[in-house]
């Protein structure tokens, strides 16, 4: 009888065994799926940015006489696109090949930071009839991993010019602004679009949950996860003026001299 009892208990213990190890295995799975579909959502952004950056210089090159300064604006634009798909990758493999050393924090310049996704993000400012607003100090450093800040960033206001679509021209403003609230440093980035719904607003960070058609909804889930990862936060809120407005605090970080 003890001898039945022994058999029964290590049945039962590799049962639980093999459901913990089914478990965990669904789980990385889950996390592949998710991390795929992530760098699929990232990578899509710039890699878009190069083919229409391309395709306008190739029309200015073709025009009578040419206009080569645009042009070379253009594929000036598309090169920084691409090196912005490359920090993604190089991010990407830090995490898998060194997870403790995925996070190369260090003291970035916020305002630089926003500068260069506005630079980025010109040709999609001026499709939509939007000049932006920067308004706070020259320089406000942070500490941060460069390659996910300007990803937040630059998410944060790409999200701003697309929610800005589904409102008349004449009402489309977007403003960023830099400045510190107690000992955090904070960027808010402001538009003039429909706003958040009620319904909506509990749900916006949660991973592929999306109200646009077509949209994976990883770009505010990964903003999140990446700010959080650098000890900072995303929030998300109505404005009474109207539009709403997406706030990143961040640890401040010290100046190299």
């Amino acid at each position: 009888l003890a001898a039945l009892r022994h058999l029964q208990r290590q049945r039962s213990e590799r049962r639980r065994a093999e459901e913990l190890l089914r478990l965990g295995q669904v789980g990385r799975l889950n996390t592949l799926g998710e991390l795929a579909a992530g760098v699929a959502h990232e990578l899509n952004q710039p890699l878009t940015a190069v083919l229409a950056s391309t395709q306008a210089a190739q029309r200015l090159l073709s025009d009578d006489p040419p206009e080569i300064a645009t042009a070379r604006g253009a594929m000036s634009q598309a090169a920084e696109q691409a090196r912005r798909a490359a920090d993604v990758v190089g991010r990407l493999r830090r995490v898998v090949e060194r997870p403790d050393s995925a996070g190369q924090q260090q003291a970035v310049d916020l305002v630089d930071v926003v500068r260069r996704a506005l630079y980025l993000l010109e040709p999609e400012s001026q499709r939509c009839g939007i000049t932006p607003r920067l308004e706070g100090p020259q320089r406000l450093h942070v500490q941060a991993d460069p390659v996910a800040l300007d990803q937040i960033v630059h998410n944060l206001i790409l999200n701003a010019l697309q929610a800005m679509e589904q409102v008349d021209a004449s009402q489309r403003q977007l403003v960023l602004t830099l400045g510190t609230q107690g000992d955090t440093a904070e960027l808010s980035v402001a538009d003039r679009g429909p706003g958040i719904a009620p319904d909506v607003l509990p749900r916006l960070f949660e991973p592929f949950f999306s109200t646009r058609e077509g949209g994976l909804g990883l770009g505010l889930s990964l903003c999140e996860s990446l700010a959080q990862g650098m000890g900072g936060s995303i929030t998300a809120a109505n404005a009474p003026e109207g539009g709403a407005v997406f706030r990143l605090r961040l640890p401040p970080g010290k100046a190299t001299t």
